[in-house]
Parts: structure tokens; C-alpha cells; sequence
């Protein structure tokens, strides 16, 4: 048997043409720069036909040997730099001026994807399992995904409604914004790029096949771009790059599903914006869905919504205002002269599918084509220069304005880089100053303000990455195995991981830190009023922790399937090593209030859960366990529901004021037949969803992590009954007869009827 190299699948030996998929292996015509059919890179996986080439990286089909499963293996191979001899492996550098870009887009190239296999699950986005150095180039393996794109299926004919288009959509933003924080954006997004599989699922593929890969002074620079949903940065040499671009276009892919047409063509409308809004096109949508999707497709990147997560949330949301931009028909003069000579020839460099390819487009430097809102940047994973470099330019451009940077607060993180902004308290995307406007609606917002002269100041606090320091806040509460992987100090390493031993200790229980000669209890790092205290971080740092007897299991349990409640765990084997091969079994321990327990998950009552309920484990049944000796991996957690939320009897308002006490934010709340409803209307029921699957399959359990962001409460609320009408009496010509007086009754004598 041999594999196919044009499906993986296997077939006969003495088979040319394969039976699965009719791929003919003798009439097969590849371009000699192409890696040979049945080449092996990375020691395991082995690369087939050529799925396409996208001017720097090279998608061949491929199979993992080991796991036995298809991938693709991406290959950087950018013809402006590189090349290679018809039947080689290595690729040939141009010299000069030429290796250098090579170089730089390589490691460009493996770095974001390096960003992307960090995740290891991001929704809706394509998985990447493994990157690689290998014949003079780089390598990137990743999930193959089986289905149609959604390309195919819109020329197919299939039509989305505003409802299944938003979902769809929200799947995507969902991966975008844990893609965007990594600070690598895809720059490619289109119909072409989005994959849907026979079950539904959603996959955004092709991260890193058209980026920028030289160094910003290059003199060769080659783009490829999709028509209509690429913003008019990306038409720039020097135009700025960022999750704005990316949202673009996925507004434009929203806007191609809902309405069925490509949108107008960014550079074209920076001369003349004729773009239509849905409703004007006959498509029945919501408001607040439609402003999200036009303040996403505004021209310019700085009226854009800024990120996917701002998206996501827009689309979400009851209230969204529209950023409108005023509109400049026929006033082309005022454009630079590139714009409007790339507007005449995009005719001539349109080929097949709506691709442009432009070669040595000269930019001009210019972000800010004519007048525009101010909006607040994203600078997440940038630097603090590039704040006070983007407010210094703003006090100067506008007289009056007097914006502070203050960059005190910090949080420990050695993978990234240090001095990099973690966090900003003016939200990306808040409009700061708008000219359109005689009425500023800006008001303390973040710690700045807009006056009634449209004059901004107040002070920008920014948290930055340090690798320096950290905060006891940081680490509070955090056993030691944790805070080992948070200082990337091997648990192997005795000299820096010292076990001690004390009574009625759980494996891991933190016993101290050891900062250059200085011992920091357990207890100290604990208390609350010692939070704001601070450790400056060296790589000889020591943690002393408690090793106790520890849980061992050759076998896990289900624990779950075996008993349900944490509390109907019996006591379980606890050992401890005889010597450093040989563990002794010395008693049992209830795993109640162990360390291995993680109940800090959520249910609703309705569903049938309470507190206390084992609703999973993060390591599978049957798997090898010492807790002594995890060996890299994590932890064993077994998943416990900890709080119970019903909302039987309450009011929506009086739900959300209960569920934000544990930091869970987003909600929304309707009626059962799809109105808006009020917080004061008292609630019918509540499902509760991922961030992004709206509508999807509900969560059967939940958790709160970083302000409760990933999940969404869908509140159906009853809407109160209408007030009956009085019925006036129907009016009768004929007099009634007045009625006789009624007699008082007769009052004894003894009596007073006043009672006294």
C-alpha cells in the first residue's frame, strides 16, 4: 500500500490513479521550485500536491506519520527573495538586500505562527500544531480542514439570514480576538479563507499566507489583495496594520452574506463612498446589527471599530450608535495622488477571483485622509513609546489639548516583552474627538474628557508587561507547582523546586519564595494588606514547597461517573516514596479540600445542578496519575460545581445585579417572541452560551474568568400584561327612573351611632 499524494488516502502499489480521489501521480505538473510529491520535512511529515501558492508561502497537502492524520504544511518561500533548483530541497537566497528580507520575513513568518500554536484552542480558528526550520526555510503544520469554504457555498446559491449570518460571524470574532491579543493579525480575510465543515463548524484558515513579509524600507514589495474586502491601508506601503484591518474585513464578509454583494472597493471609496447600507438594500435588520457593521466598514482605520472583541460586543449589544463619516463625493483633488491613480488602474491588475496582485506601490505616509473622528488606538503588546509618541502628536495637532500618559501599573509576565501595554483605561475604540460634531459625547471617560470646545485632557493610565517585578497580588493563593510554571522553574530542579514536609499539608501547598537571600512566607504573600507589595523577579529565585503524602492513581476514575458529588468521594490511597523508585501506600485523605479540586464553576439551578457536583476532570479516566511527579503537565483538577444561580422569583435586574457580584457581565434580554425586554420584568428563563455562539447549544456548566468575558446570559423575560381597558357605559336616550331613597336603618334608642 502507498498514500495518494494527491487526497493522503491510501491505495494499492501498482495503482497510478488513485481510486478515492482520481488524482494521476504520472500526469502530475508542479512548478520546479515546488518540494517533490512524497518529500519528508520535520522527520514525520510528508508532503503532497501543491494546494496553492500565495506568492510567500507555498499550502501543500500533507500526512503526519505519526498521528496519522492529514495537515497542511506551509512552506515560506517568497519569489522576490527566493527560489529553488527543480528537484532540491533547499531553497536558494538572493543575496544582498534580498536575504536580509528573506530573513526577516521568516522569522516573522514562524514567530506569529509560533503566537497561533500558543493557543492550542482558539474557536473558529484553524489549529497550528507544529513549526519548524528545515532546508533553508521555515515550515508551518497545521489542521486540515474537510468541508466547503464559504466562497463555494455563496456561489452555490445559498443565502444567509441576518440571524444565521451574525452567529456566524460571532464565531469568527470569537478566535480573532484571542489571535489579535498574540499582536498577529491575519491581513487575508474572505470567503476564500473561511472553511465550513459538513457539520457546521467554523474555521478561519491561511494565517499567514499574505502578509507584508519584508522590512518596512524595502523597495520590492508585492501585495495580494481581495477585492472589496480589503481596507485602504493594506493599498499602502506604509499604511498601519492592525486588528482594524482584520475587522474590515470581516465586516465585508457580513456584508457580502447579509446582502449578497461584494462591497464597494475600499480605495474607491476613499474617493467617493457609495456604500450602501443593508436596509437601504431591502434587507430587513436590526439597527443596532446594522450600525456594527457599517462602523466596522468605515474607510478609514482610526472611524473603524478597532478591535474584534469591540465587534463582537457591538453585535451583541441593544445600543450601538453609528460613527458617521462625512461624506466627500467629488472632491478627488483633495486625495493623494496615489489613490487616485491606483482607483484608474485597478482594471488593469484584477485577475481571476477578485485578487488584486500590485507590485512597488510607492505610499505616501499619510494615516489621516481628510477630516475624521478621533479614535482612541489599540495598544495592547505595543510599547509605552508608542503611546506617548501618539499623544504627544495629538497635543501638538490640536491647540488646547493637554493629554497625560501615567504608566505606573504593572503585571508580571516573562513571555512578554517587558515595557509592553497590558491594558489601557480608555477602551480601544472611543472617540475622542469628533469634528462632525457640535456636541461632543465624550465625558470622563477612562480618567480623560472632552470640554464643550472640544478640548481633550485628563491622564491615560496604562498597566504594562514587566519582567522584572511582580505584585503578592499576582500570586496569592497560588500553590507552588503554579507559580514554578509562572517563573519557568523546573519542578525537576532541586535546587530551585525544595520540598519540605509538614502536617496536614496538600502536595504543592506553597511554603515560601526565597528572593535573593530573602525568605517571603506562604502567610505573608497570602495576607490582603500586603497585595500592593512587590518582588523583583530573578531567574535564581527559590520556592520552598510542602510535599506531602500524594495521590496516586494507575488508573484515574471517572470521577463523575463513579459519584457525582465531590463530597460522596470516599477517601482515597495517599503514598509516599520509599526511595526514589519505590512509593509505599501510608493512609487515605478525602480529596474534599484538597488541592486537586476546582470548584469554580457555575450552573443554573434550572438545569438540575447544585453545589458540589462533579461535572468533569481536565485529565482523562484511565490515565496514569502521581501527583508527586506531574512531569510538565498540568495538574490534575477535578471540576466541582461551586455556586448555583436561580432566577426563579426574581426580576431580570435583580438576576444580573447576582451574577455580577461574581463578575459575569454580558447578558441580554428579550421576550420569548424576540422583543427587547426590561430588567424590571421578572424572568422566564435563562440559558447560558460561549461568547460568540449565541443561539448555539447552551452551557451545561460555566466558569468566570477575567471579568467574565467568554460567556453570554440569554434572559427571556415575561412581558407584563397589558392593563385592562375601562368599558364606558353605552349611552341610553331613555331617562331611567330615579330610584327610591334607601331607608336608614332604625337605631335603638340606647345607642349612639357614633358609637359613643
Amino acid at each position: 500500500m502507498k498514500l495518494c499524494m494527491g487526497c493522503m488516502n491510501q491505495m494499492e502499489d501498482h495503482l497510478s490513479v488513485c481510486p478515492h480521489c482520481g488524482f494521476n501521480e504520472h500526469t502530475l505538473r508542479q512548478e520546479s521550485y515546488y518540494l517533490d510529491p512524497g518529500t519528508v520535512v520535520g522527520g514525520k511529515y510528508i508532503v503532497g500536491r501543491v494546494l496553492n501558492y500565495g506568492g510567500h508561502t507555498v499550502s501543500y497537502l500533507g500526512m503526519d506519520a505519526e498521528k496519522n492524520r492529514k495537515v497542511i504544511v506551509k512552506e515560506y518561500l517568497p519569489s522576490d527573495f527566493s527560489t529553488r533548483s527543480e528537484g532540491e530541497k533547499d531553497v536558494t537566497i538572493y543575496s544582498g538586500d534580498g536575504q536580509v528580507q528573506f530573513e526577516q520575513g521568516l522569522t516573522n513568518f514562524l514567530n506569529e505562527m509560533n503566537h497561533i500554536q500558543s493557543l492550542k484552542e482558539a474557536p473558529g480558528i484553524a489549529k497550528v500544531y507544529d513549526c519548524l526550520a528545515e532546508n533553508e526555510t521555515g515550515y508551518v503544520v497545521s489542521e486540515y480542514v474537510e468541508g466547503k469554504t464559504l466562497k463555494e457555498i455563496l456561489e452555490s446559491g445559498k443565502k444567509y439570514s441576518v440571524e444565521e449570518t451574525v452567529k456566524f460571524i460571532k464565531k469568527i470574532l470569537t478566535g480573532l480576538s484571542k489571535v489579535h491579543k498574540e499582536d498577529v493579525v491575519h491581513c487575508d480575510i474572505s470567503p476564500e479563507t473561511i472553511m465550513v465543515t459538513a457539520s457546521g463548524d467554523i474555521k478561519l484558515m491561511d494565517f499567514g499566507s499574505t502578509r507584508y513579509v519584508t522590512t518596512a524600507n524595502s523597495k520590492s514589495l508585492s501585495i495580494i489583495l481581495k477585492r472589496g474586502y480589503a481596507p485602504e491601508e493594506q493599498y499602502r506601503s506604509k499604511g498601519k496594520r492592525g486588528p482594524w484591518t482584520d475587522v474590515y474585513a470581516v465586516g465585508a464578509v457580513m456584508y457580502r452574506m447579509i446582502t449578497g454583494k461584494v462591497p464597494q472597493e475600499s480605495v474607491e471609496r476613499t474617493l467617493a463612498d457609495d456604500l450602501k447600507e443593508p436596509s437601504k438594500m431591502g434587507v430587513s435588520i436590526p439597527k443596532n446589527i446594522e450600525n456594527a457593521l457599517m462602523n466596522a466598514l468605515n474607510v478609514y482605520q482610526d472611524d473603524r471599530t478597532q478591535t474584534a472583541d469591540v465587534f463582537l460586543k457591538e453585535l451583541s449589544s441593544d445600543n450601538v450608535k453609528r460613527i458617521k463619516v462625512k461624506q466627500r463625493k467629488n472632491k478627488t483633488g483633495k486625495f493623494p495622488v496615489w489613490a487616485k491613480v491606483l482607483v484608474a488602474g485597478l482594471a488593469c491588475v484584477v485577475i481571476a477571483g477578485g485578487v488584486y496582485v500590485i507590485h512597488r506601490i510607492s505610499g505616501q505616509s499619510s494615516d489621516a485622509l481628510g477630516s475624521k473622528a478621533i479614535v482612541m488606538q489599540d495598544f495592547r503588546n505595543k510599547t509605552e513609546e508608542d503611546v506617548r509618541e501618539y499623544v504627544e502628536n495629538l497635543n501638538k495637532e490640536h491647540s488646547g489639548w493637554d493629554i497625560q500618559i501615567d504608566a505606573q501599573d504593572f503585571i508580571f509576565d516573562l513571555n512578554k516583552e517587558n515595557g509592553s501595554i497590558y491594558s489601557q483605561s480608555v477602551a480601544p475604540g472611543t472617540v475622542l474627538y469628533d469634528p462632525d460634531k457640535d456636541v461632543q459625547e465624550m465625558s470622563a471617560e477612562g480618567g480623560i474628557s472632552c470640554d464643550s470646545e472640544g478640548n481633550v485632557s485628563g491622564t491615560i493610565s496604562l498597566t504594562l508587561y514587566s519582567r522584572e517585578k511582580m505584585h503578592y497580588s499576582e500570586i496569592q493563593e497560588m500553590n507552588a507547582y503554579a507559580l514554578a510554571q509562572k517563573l519557568n522553574i523546573s519542578t525537576s530542579d532541586k535546587n530551585c523546586f525544595i520540598e519540605e514536609e509538614k502536617e496536614g499539608s496538600n502536595y504543592f501547598d506553597l511554603a515560601s519564595m526565597e528572593v535573593a537571600g530573602t525568605v517571603i512566607s506562604a502567610e505573608e504573600i497570602n495576607r490582603e494588606e500586603n497585595g500592593s507589595q512587590v518582588i523583583a523577579y530573578s531567574p535564581d529565585i527559590k520556592i520552598h514547597y510542602y510535599a506531602s503524602d500524594f495521590f496516586y492513581w494507575k488508573k484515574l476514575p471517572d470521577f463523575a461517573g463513579e459519584w457525582e458529588s465531590i463530597s460522596a468521594v470516599p477517601e482515597q490511597p495517599v503514598y509516599k516514596y520509599a526511595d526514589e523508585n519505590v512509593k509505599s501506600e501510608t493512609g487515605s485523605k478525602s480529596l474534599e479540600s484538597s488541592n486537586l479540586v476546582d470548584n469554580s464553576y457555575f450552573a443554573l439551578k434550572s438545569d438540575g445542578h447544585y453545589t458540589g457536583e462533579i461535572v468533569g476532570q481536565n485529565i482523562e479516566p484511565g490515565t496514569e496519575y502521581d501527583e508527586s511527579r506531574p512531569l510538565g503537565e498540568d495538574p490534575l483538577l477535578i471540576q466541582v460545581i461551586g455556586g448555583v444561580f436561580d432566577y426563579q422569583g426574581k426580576t431580570a435586574q435583580q438576576f444580573v445585579e447576582e451574577i455580577g457580584r461574581y463578575g459575569f457581565q454580558l447578558h441580554g434580554e428579550s421576550t420569548s417572541s424576540g422583543k427587547t425586554g426590561q430588567l424590571s420584568w421578572s424572568i422566564e428563563s435563562v440559558r447560558v452560551y460561549a461568547l460568540g455562539d449565541e443561539g448555539g447549544t447552551a452551557l451545561p456548566y460555566f466558569k468566570a474568568q477575567d471579568g467574565s468575558g467568554d460567556v453570554f446570559f440569554d434572559i427571556t423575560v415575561k412581558e407584563p400584561p397589558k392593563p385592562k381597558e375601562t368599558q364606558k357605559p353605552k349611552s341610553d336616550s331613555t331617562p331611567k327612573p330615579t330610584p327610591e331613597p334607601t331607608p336608614e336603618p332604625a337605631v335603638p334608642k340606647s345607642e349612639d351611632r357614633r358609637g359613643n
